[in-house]
């Protein structure tokens, strides 16, 4: 297997990556303007960290490495962090990057992925969530996303709903841990697992009725309808109330959110509030935040696009090819001028003749080719060759930037 990567982990194409990156500057720059901070953390954290708030079913898929183990999400580390620190609050952070799971890998589901967080620390009021969820609509329609519903809960709800099922109390986090399984498992397999774990058949039929009479009241519905009210201020009429939706992890403590677009069966984000995490590392303070799937929305636009792994792809502006080898060192200087001006150059760095290096530069989709040869060099001018249209012209490096720079 030594051709292979981890299970459950993937190499990434060029093209991918590429397209990995894309997503995460565009929802950062969406982040940025609505005045969240990047902030980091470490990849690891001891144990007794990660142990502290994450549940059972969290802890088998850690990573461990001696008394250390691999994050298999931020908020725990923002939380060690930010209740150790006297910054001012409330506070608005984003981080992106990859998170670890030794979860059993499916269809969508991988051990290493990566998520783009936003979280507020520092204020309890429902304003937090309404503007974490207008936040992410922002960055999904700034990635042209267009087919997004929110569905919201709240814990409290959901400890209500499963208390007035006559679930037992030292069983109510169960069940809400095989509920949120129902995604995955479909409500035959989510009722079969209550049943199994000692929860009432009585029980379970009065959990699914709650879940499909949506009027119905719980203790702390009234914050799901205020969170709706303050985010159709934003513009924003796609959110609904779920009682169904759970949330793993078991350090939230209020509203949780997901997010699904279109038929796709999975979630491309979620959150929700965990106002007691902070105090069990430091200073206590309210906290809500909430992700988004990289790989997940990454996999959507792949199949919107069209795009193929192993596609070649660049991110040059244009290639430089040089007719002759006594004219690489223009080339090399042409190269510099187009960097300075702000391109993305790639320069010929092979033996090739032209005719190969003008296949190559048409194998990796590139639009623009800068020919250099003697006459050129002399005149101090480039040959620019559009690949797309076929047309050529000698024109100065700064006209050739110009026309590259209008794409």
């Amino acid at each position: 297997m030594v051709n292979q990567p981890p299970r459950g982990m993937r190499d990434f194409y060029p093209i991918e990556a590429n397209l990995r990156k894309r997503i995460v500057s565009t929802i950062e720059r969406t982040y940025m303007s609505f005045g969240f901070e990047p902030y980091d953390t470490p990849a690891m954290e001891y144990m007794d960290v990660l142990g502290k708030k994450s549940g059972e079913e969290v802890k088998k898929q850690i990573y461990q490495i001696d008394d250390m183990g691999l994050r298999f999400d931020f908020t725990v580390g923002l939380a060690r962090f930010i209740s150790n620190t006297s910054l001012p609050k409330p506070i608005k952070l984003y981080r992106s990057g990859p998170v670890w799971r030794r979860d059993e890998p499916q269809k969508g589901r991988f051990r290493e992925f990566w998520q783009s967080d936003i979280d507020i620390v520092g204020s309890g009021s429902m304003k937090c969530e309404a503007e974490l969820i207008a936040c992410a609509s922002s960055a999904l329609e700034d990635l042209e996303f267009r087919e997004v519903k929110f569905k919201i809960n709240n814990r409290e709800c959901l400890f209500d709903m499963v208390k007035k099922a006559g679930v037992e109390s030292e069983k109510i986090p169960l069940a809400i841990r095989i509920l949120d399984k129902l995604d995955k498992k479909g409500e035959g397999g989510v009722k079969e697992e209550m049943l199994a774990s000692g929860i009432s058949e009585d029980s379970i039929k009065l959990i699914f009725k709650s879940i499909q009479y949506k009027k119905q009241e719980f203790v702390g519905s009234d914050k799901l309808y205020e969170i709706i009210e303050l985010v159709r201020e934003y513009g924003i009429s796609n959110i609904e109330v779920d009682y169904s939706l759970a949330r793993g992890l078991d350090y939230y403590t209020g509203p949780i959110f997901e997010i699904k677009c279109g038929s796709y069966q999975f979630s491309i984000g979620g959150g929700g509030r965990y106002d007691d995490l902070l105090g069990l590392y430091g200073a206590p303070s309210p906290a809500v935040g909430l992700s988004l799937g990289i790989d997940r929305l990454a996999e959507i636009i792949k199949e919107k696009e069209g795009i193929k792994d192993d596609a070649p792809f660049s991110q040059a502006d244009i290639y430089i090819a040089n007719i002759k080898e006594e004219t690489y060192k223009y080339a090399i200087s042409v190269a510099s001028i187009m960097r300075k001006a702000g391109l993305n150059v790639s320069l010929n760095l092979t033996e090739r003749d032209l005719r190969r290096q003008l296949e190559y530069a048409n194998s990796m989709k590139l639009k623009y080719v800068a020919i250099v040869g003697t006459k050129e060099m002399e005149l101090q001018k480039i040959t620019l060759r559009n690949l797309i249209s076929g047309e050529e012209k000698q024109i100065p490096i700064k006209d050739a930037i110009a026309l590259v720079k209008m794409k």
